[in-house]
């Protein structure tokens, strides 16, 4: 037996778990994300998984980010007790986005509560930082390149996907008595051919099967240096005295952006300008940086003095207390506050948000994807009036985005990751992607490389016996 259950990102561009069937009454999962966007999404964490949880006996991350990871204390929560396996660099950077989901989860049915904001009584949180310390027990890390077995003659080893601190594709390989094993590839998150520091991808092993995201499927990144995009933007809030606030991924996306304001104040194309990063995460990311040396191209005697680290400048302050937090609503500009999340989904940026949006001095940039339903998405298509934590808001800032800092592979991106492959699978499913973009992308594997695509649809079952 070896089947394929697609429990998240399916569809949507968040949720990624899939549960790998290898025996009658065992399996093991491959992420293990949370559902974020419209309300319709986010209710289905609190459903019960169409599976057993005592049937899972493992699970295998590519990457950190919380719609691959999120729901792991959840899941704890509800009795898992296997083992999770991630690379060392991607097992710290969890841990701290766990710690930092649970607190979260608990502070918005806290708010929740007392503004009487849910139709629950009283709200709770999905989880705790309790549920969150236990499944944190439970991880082993696994390196790069150095197979692992699992029980029912499973194996995985993973490939640097480029894609954030950590991250991998993943090749799953399951062997069988009576025929040929199966190789089925993940592609997890598939970073971009040249990334600003981290190591570029990997090209892909051979596999039967592929399992590949679509995020970008129906479009192509900008050719423009993201850089000096970025710089241009900076350039023309200085010289307007506005605050720049920026949705910023806490794992990653906040660091190429201190890393390019960096680089534009050494080159003198900026001037030093104060920066905030206000985000305990981000901070705590941020540190990894030095000791993961060989997940990027950042010199360690560079990180190591002040005058010439990379992710450091004189006019840039990390804050931690929710009172530093507070006191940037008194910011003037020229100012730019870098805050989690990236969606605009919680955490501190929806308090910049509210107190912000309704000020015409205030410009909002994003810098990467905005999943359906998100505040971000309303945004960026061009919403006069929202709602943020439970208050209406109208909006006068100006929304700008910044899509070729994203880490997401486009379309011509992953078709070229998929022409690397030794031979043609037989079989290609597109996931982690909205139903207009991944049709777009499987209409494009069709016609130019003649594979066959399916895409499925959230809880869909497959037997991979059949497809191989």
């Amino acid at each position: 037996m070896f089947t394929i259950q697609f429990l998240g990102a399916a569809g949507q561009v968040t949720g990624s778990k899939y549960f790998l069937r290898t025996s009658k009454r065992r399996g093991f999962m491959l992420d293990c994300g949370l559902f974020q966007g419209t309300r319709d999404l986010t209710e289905l964490n609190w459903n019960p998984l169409p599976i057993n949880i005592s049937d899972v006996h493992n699970i295998v991350l590519t990457h950190a980010h919380l719609d691959h990871t999120g729901y792991l204390p959840r899941l704890a929560k509800n009795g898992f007790s296997g083992q999770i396996y991630a690379t060392s660099a991607s097992k710290d950077v969890t841990e701290i986005i766990l710690r930092d989901s649970a607190h979260l989860q608990q502070e918005d049915a806290e708010h929740a509560n007392k503004h009487g904001l849910s139709h629950h009584k009283p709200a709770l949180p999905l989880y705790g930082p309790d549920d969150a310390e236990q499944v944190i027990g439970l991880f082993a890390t696994q390196e790069r390149h150095d197979k692992k077995v699992l029980p029912d003659d499973v194996s995985f080893e993973y490939f640097n996907a480029g894609h954030i601190l950590g991250s991998n594709f993943v090749l799953i390989e399951k062997r069988f008595d009576d025929r040929d094993p199966i190789r089925i590839l993940f592609s997890g998150d598939l970073g971009r051919e040249n990334p600003l520091y981290l190591k570029p991808r990997e090209d892909p092993p051979q596999a039967d099967i592929v399992v590949c995201e679509s995020t970008y499927g129906d479009r192509f990144h900008s050719k423009t240096d993201p850089q000096e995009e970025f710089g241009a933007i900076v350039e023309e809030i200085i010289k307007n005295r506005q605050v720049l606030v920026v949705p910023a991924f806490a794992v990653d996306r906040a660091q190429e952006l201190i890393f390019c304001l960096n680089n534009l104040m050494r080159d003198g194309k900026i001037p030093a300008i104060p920066t905030y990063v206000d985000s305990p995460m981000a901070t705590s990311v941020t540190a990894l940086y030095e000791k993961y040396t060989d997940e990027h191209t950042m010199l360690l005697a560079e990180q190591g003095e002040s005058d010439h680290n990379p992710l450091s400048f004189p006019s840039l302050h990390f804050t931690q207390t929710p009172e530093q937090s507070k006191a940037l609503n008194k910011l003037t500009g020229p100012a730019i506050i870098i805050s989690a999340g990236g969606m605009a989904t919680g955490g501190r940026i929806l308090h910049h948000l509210l107190n912000r949006l309704p000020d015409s001095s205030t410009v909002v940039l994003f810098t990467g994807y905005q999943g359906e339903g998100t505040l971000g998405r309303q945004l960026i298509d061009g919403a006069t009036n929202v709602t943020v934590l439970g208050v209406g808001v109208e909006v006068k800032a100006q929304i700008r985005k910044l899509l070729s800092l994203s880490g997401h592979s486009d379309q011509g991106e992953i078709m070229s990751w998929l022409k690397k492959m030794p031979a043609p699978p037989k079989h290609v499913f597109l996931t982690h992607g909205e139903n207009p973009a991944r049709a777009v992308l499987k209409g494009v594997i069709e016609k130019e490389l003649g594979w066959t695509v399916h895409l499925p649809i959230l809880n869909e079952t497959q037997d991979l016996t059949l497809l191989a």
